[in-house]
């Protein structure tokens, strides 16, 4: 606790405090950059997501150029969506898609794995402005290493359009779009949250114009909770640096560099066996701990991470458009076991070297998508325990990939019809050379401005036998007040991505390789009336559905409006969480375990004042339910916690 407040202290001290701004901070369209700092600023959180500056007319302006979405069809999260909910980590601020499910490892901090489209591990690409950023060994990440305050808006793309994007063909794509703002004046804001067990989180950022055509931001996080159950605790630093260049109208250049380090206790959940035999009710002291044993109450992970990325947005041409980044990543994820008789390492040294580029063109009735990527993987791995000797493995490993949309847009985009194809190769080394291409087409039709209707199919040809395939089908509806949208999905054939095995299984081993299916609905929506608000996401799933609950819903109820002459926007209620039967497993792999149905309820509020401040109160799993999502973790039993959201300009 001393260090955050420690931290709120110097960051404080070092903002003098002028006037206060808002937490909406979208990507801006055109705000201009004057050639002098005498500029007039101001924004409203309640109009607009997106930072508007009207900036007074000065000779000799730039128009900064910001990033776009990967697909105009993508399913986007903006900032105002998860600003009013009391999330505690990147995972979090995907629960709003109806095809999202978080399989909970109960104590805060753990490497929860997130399905997307029924997908988890080893088949979602997870992008951030466009680069992957996926552990080359697992073709997965923990979440918890992505900074939730830097991300401004998520995009997920259709099911049938995931494997065009990143050097894997996974079949989903997350696209986290950073917070990427020029505010005229120097701009900080700082966030803090405190629960129980000493947990807490202090996240501050400041940007500042250092020069006519130069922008620096930094942003710094610290996470931390104490040990409830032996060996879960959690600790984690995390820091980005931005310095943005504006050489034109036409060419913008940014450098950036983020920081990581972690510690995460992984105890494995309670060891239930040995509960079963020394207690004589294991199914009620699961849930205290500290008479639960854990399956290792001494097995840990340590992970520091250097990222640096250089990137360029150009507009070479009338109604084009030009992404282009490269990209070094050094990752080391150190694992340590200790028993009483052994101890046991696991040591990985990840070192990625790649590259992306994106290229838009735009025509009265034409949209052309080019698209492209290059990663270069020299990793290791060594393992090393008290029975074997030490082993290591070494990987030189190229991916590449080229694709393109064609798009037509007719009758005013009411009707826009796009086919898509992508080439991808993966090089082992050694001779063992992968190619994997794939293709599709998908329809969007707004007959109104306030209807929409989506078809795609794709084939993905992921092994010499084993062809995916993906359908998806939508229909959305909004006018004010009221929002909802319906999603259907199949996915047939997936193989998951894992480098190593597909490695082993091109060299000619005999070795088996899991494919799933599975389909499902997903339905949400919201509806205000008067100062109610009630949102609602629920998923249903059918065969296939190993590691996926049978239904899913996400409920709230909530007082929703301003308050006292418009300087209060409040948004308080209770959000309620439904959870069916879940078959443990792996991807094709099933075991006898069903995980039994479960609720929570919470009461939650938060409080925008003045749009500049948040304030946040929850109070989690109010009616003390004793459950767990994954066996055997338990999860958070009835708890307080509460923070605030604070922007500062100087």
């Amino acid at each position: 606790m001393l260090k955050h407040l420690i931290f709120i202290f110097t960051f404080l001290f070092t903002s003098s405090l002028f006037s206060q701004g808002t937490d909406s901070l979208l990507i801006i369209e055109e705000t201009e950059i004057p050639d002098s700092l005498n500029a007039v600023i101001t924004d409203s959180a309640n109009v607009t997501d997106s930072l508007k500056s009207f900036v007074t007319a000065i000779k000799d302006t730039v128009i900064p150029i910001q990033g776009e979405p990967l697909a105009d069809v993508s399913t986007i999260i903006n900032k105002r969506t998860f600003l009013f909910t009391n999330y505690r980590y990147t995972g979090d601020l995907l629960r709003s898609f109806s095809f999202n499910f978080i399989k909970d490892l109960g104590f805060v901090g753990q490497p929860h794995e997130t399905f997307i489209y029924g997908v988890g591990n080893h088949g979602i690409s997870f992008l951030q402005d466009g680069i992957l950023l996926n552990n080359s060994f697992t073709n997965s990440l923990d979440l918890n290493l992505l900074q939730s305050e830097d991300i401004d808006s998520i995009e997920i793309v259709p099911s049938t359009r995931g494997f065009l994007y990143g050097p894997y063909n996974n079949p989903v794509t997350v696209n986290f779009i950073t917070r990427d703002f020029i505010p005229p004046e120097t701009y900080s804001r700082i966030k803090y949250y405190e629960g129980p067990e000493g947990e807490a989180m202090i996240d501050g950022k400041f940007s500042s114009q250092i020069m006519k055509r130069w922008n620096l931001s930094f942003q710094a996080t610290n996470r931390s909770v104490d040990e409830t159950y032996t060996n879960s605790e959690f600790g984690i630093w995390q820091a980005n640096t931005k310095l943005k260049y504006f050489l034109s109208n036409s060419v913008n250049i940014s450098g950036s560099y983020y920081f990581v380090s972690a510690n995460q206790g992984l105890n494995g959940g309670v060891d239930f066996d040995s509960l079963s035999r020394s207690s004589n009710d294991p199914n009620t002291d699961l849930y205290d701990p500290v008479t639960a044993p854990v399956l290792n109450p001494n097995r840990t992970l340590d992970v520091t991470q250097h990222n640096f990325s250089l990137r360029t947005l150009a507009k070479p041409f009338d109604g084009s458009k030009l992404d282009l980044s490269f990209y070094y990543r050094y990752s080391k994820d150190e694992e340590r076991n200790e028993n009483d008789t052994s101890v046991s390492k696991r040591n990985l040294d990840l070192k990625v070297l790649g590259g992306s580029f994106g290229y838009k063109q735009e025509s009265e009735l034409l949209q052309l998508d080019l698209f492209a990527t290059y990663k270069k993987d020299n990793s290791s791995e060594s393992t090393e325990n008290y029975f074997f000797h030490p082993t290591s493995y070494k990987k030189d490993e190229i991916y590449y990939s080229i694709g393109g949309i064609l798009s037509a847009e007719i009758l005013n985009d009411a009707i826009v019809p796009s086919i898509f194809y992508k080439y991808e190769n993966k090089n082992f080394g050694d001779g063992k050379t992968l190619v994997n291409p794939g293709y599709g087409f998908d329809l969007k039709i707004a007959p109104i401005q306030s209807m929409n209707f989506y078809i795609g199919y794709s084939k993905l040809n992921q092994l010499k036998d084993n062809d995916a395939d993906f359908l998806e089908l939508g229909w959305g509806f909004q006018v004010p007040n009221i929002s909802l949208e319906l999603k259907y999905f199949e996915m047939d054939n997936f193989v998951p991505f894992l480098p190593n095995l597909w490695s082993i299984i091109l060299a000619g081993a005999e070795i088996g390789y899991p494919k799933y299916s599975t389909k499902g609905f997903g339905l949400s929506g919201n509806y205000k009336f008067w100062i109610l608000l009630i949102d609602a996401n629920c998923s249903y799933y059918f065969e296939d559905r190993v590691g996926l609950p049978e239904y899913q819903l996400i409920s709230g109820l909530y007082i929703n409006d301003m308050f006292f002459d418009n300087n209060l926007n409040l948004k308080a209620g209770f959000k309620f969480y439904l959870t069916g039967e879940i078959e443990a497993g792996w991807y094709g792999f099933t075991n006898e375990e069903k995980i039994q149905p479960s609720n929570k309820l919470d009461f939650t509020l938060a409080g925008e004042i003045k749009g500049a401040a948040i304030f946040y109160f929850i109070w989690e799993n109010l009616l003390g339910n004793q459950y767990y999502i994954t066996p055997y973790y338990p999860m958070p039993e009835r708890n307080i916690r509460f923070g605030l959201a604070w922007e500062l300009f100087n």
